[in-house]
């Protein structure tokens, strides 16, 4: 399992990777560490492929939201 955390439109976001018992990758997220959003029904085949996916849908999601307290 590997995590990445970093600041969004001054919102925190946390990622997390992890593989699912056939080798494919799954990805999670919060946001502000409130909320829980994942992808296990469908796992891709890499790691990258996963962080670039939860980072796509995570960003857009901090994005829509109104601008944090957190330092850019």
């Amino acid at each position: 399992m590997a995590t990445e955390t970093y600041v969004r439109n001054g919102h925190n976001v946390e990622i997390t990777i992890d593989h699912d018992p056939t080798g494919r990758c799954t990805w999670a997220y919060t946001i502000d560490a409130d909320g829980f959003t994942e992808m296990r029904d469908r796992p891709v085949e890499s790691f990258d492929m996963a962080m670039e996916a939860a980072k796509t849908h995570a960003n857009a999601k901090a994005d829509a939201l109104p601008p944090g307290d957190s330092p850019q």
